[in-house]
């Protein structure tokens, strides 16, 4: 019985597919060991996501496979990130297709994240040490992404950057002798003047020098009431702060360029009731202050209604509400919200909330948030709250009547492209503005696509493994503009662009 089962499991390894292959250094063709590959099957191949690690010569294998559609990736420390088949940063890889008893053999380069580096000096070329430097991505808000400090020499390098176009300021610094306002490569302190740094895979920016323009600085203190020794964050657009309050509730922050700040203060949770007192202030520096005072209060509560379009209320396992913190710096990392009830207690802030998409509806209300100004409303996407103290209601309203689109995506030969990938960003055709966060899917393989559960309006999709992810504007000439209504499945097949 034994013999039987050993031959039966020998055969069917000899009909099981294979994938096999070396990741080496992009630059230098040398093995990379302890490589992360991963592979994961498109939808309609059978089995499972599977994980390995390449060995001392860079060499991995993933074995009985079943036959269909995988796409591999690979990952390792210090490098970037690459699936297999991919034309260029961040564009969608190429899925890898296997016979039921064939094998294929991948080799992939793994490149290294880009650079930026430079020297910071003063008026007369001098190299100015511990100078803090920054890099933003350059976009609109720009966003912080890197921070270095200058050696003795005045040397710095923002390393483990993503291709693309970044904003390099120094911050702000008091000296013996006197302070340097944050300044723009270029030597400006408006970012409607500063020139951007282009940054490669494999690259490093170099001579990025900048000389920060002397100027005063102002001094940030005040006091928290009650009286606590808590920490105390001040957040500018070149990041984050904090400084240790005294046993008397005092707190005194580094001189500061002038500018808008925000003043955030959280205590520990009381032993017994379980409860946390925090505290939130925006300051406008503009001149030395010592007269702030941060109150800490309990913690801000916001009570959510869910109805649907008929005012009935509302409650599922399915429904998930999300939340990310704002400040001036950057936005929080995305987090599902657990809720006590129909409540949930918020740092005191800026935050923005959304609901995740529930099958069978679409978010067609909302109220009690409040949009930023400017913006136009977007039921379905992030809306923005300011929440300081004591309770909020914030209403979501669902209709059971969402749209979806559907349809097949083919290559030139009219032939389905296994695995290709859909992009679909709702857009306002007037002002031709992306009014929400844009999704993403992969074709099966089929070559079918699938969105459901969609707001009604105007949509743009786009097929093709050239876009750098779902993030880049979908301005390619295939891109294909269509309306989606109420309780309607459109049916709308692709060419693969």
């Amino acid at each position: 019985m034994r013999t039987w089962l050993l031959l039966s499991l020998g055969a069917a390894a000899l009909h099981a597919a294979a994938i096999r292959g070396t990741v080496v250094e992009n630059q230098t063709g040398r093995p990379l060991s302890r490589v992360l590959v991963t592979i994961e099957p498109v939808a309609g191949t059978a089995g499972q996501p599977s994980v390995v690690r390449a060995n001392l010569y860079g060499a991995f294998e993933f074995e009985g496979l079943a036959g269909g559609a995988y796409l591999v990736t690979a990952s390792r420390r210090g490098f970037a990130p690459i699936e297999y088949g991919q034309k260029r940063w961040k564009a969608p890889g190429v899925p890898v297709v296997v016979e039921p008893a064939g094998m294929k053999s991948l080799n992939i380069r793994l490149p290294r994240f880009g650079a930026i580096t430079g020297v910071v000096v003063d008026e007369n070329e001098v190299g100015l040490p511990e100078h803090d430097v920054v890099a933003y991505r350059a976009t609109r808000p720009p966003q912080l992404v890197a921070r270095a400090r200058t050696d003795d020499r005045g040397r710095y390098r923002l390393s483990a950057l993503e291709p693309g176009k970044y904003f390099v300021r120094t911050v702000a610094r008091q000296y013996e002798d006197g302070g340097y306002l944050p300044t723009f490569y270029r030597e400006t302190d408006r970012l409607s003047e500063a020139v951007a740094v282009d940054v490669e895979l494999d690259q490093q920016a170099e001579n990025i020098d900048i000389r920060p323009a002397p100027g005063r600085l102002a001094t940030l203190g005040g006091q928290i009431v009650p009286a606590a020794q808590v920490n105390v964050t001040l957040v500018s657009d070149t990041g984050a702060e904090t400084a240790l309050a005294d046993a008397s509730g005092n707190f005194q922050f580094a001189p500061a360029a002038p500018g808008q700040y925000e003043l955030y203060a959280q205590g520990p949770a009381d032993p017994r009731s379980g409860t946390i007192q925090a505290a939130y202030q925006p300051v406008t520096l503009d001149r030395d202050r010592s007269d702030l005072r941060l109150t800490l209060r309990p913690l801000p509560q916001v009570q959510f209604v869910l109805r649907d379009n008929l005012g009935r209320p509302l409650d599922s396992p399915q429904i998930r509400l999300l939340a990310r913190r704002k400040d001036l710096a950057a936005s929080g990392r995305i987090q599902a919200l657990e809720l006590q009830g129909d409540r949930a207690a918020f740092l005191p802030g800026r935050w923005d909330l959304a609901l995740a998409s529930v099958p069978g509806y679409f978010v067609s209300g909302v109220s009690g948030a409040r949009p930023q100004a400017g913006d136009p409303p977007r039921a379905d996407g992030w809306n923005e709250i300011l929440l300081s103290a004591g309770s909020e209601i914030v209403q979501f309203v669902l209709s059971p009547t969402p749209g979806a689109i559907h349809g097949t995506v083919v290559s030139p030969r009219r032939e389905p492209v296994a695995g290709a990938p859909v992009y679909l960003e709702a857009f306002d055709p007037a002002t031709r503005r992306r009014l929400k966060d844009p999704l993403g899917t992969r074709a099966d393989t089929r070559g079918q696509y699938r969105f459901a559960d969609l707001a009604p309006g105007s949509y743009r999709l786009l097929s093709s493994f050239d876009l750098d992810g779902p993030d880049a504007p979908l301005d390619a000439a295939g891109v294909l503009t269509v309306r989606v209504d109420e309780s309607r499945d459109l049916a709308q097949d692709l060419n693969l662009f």
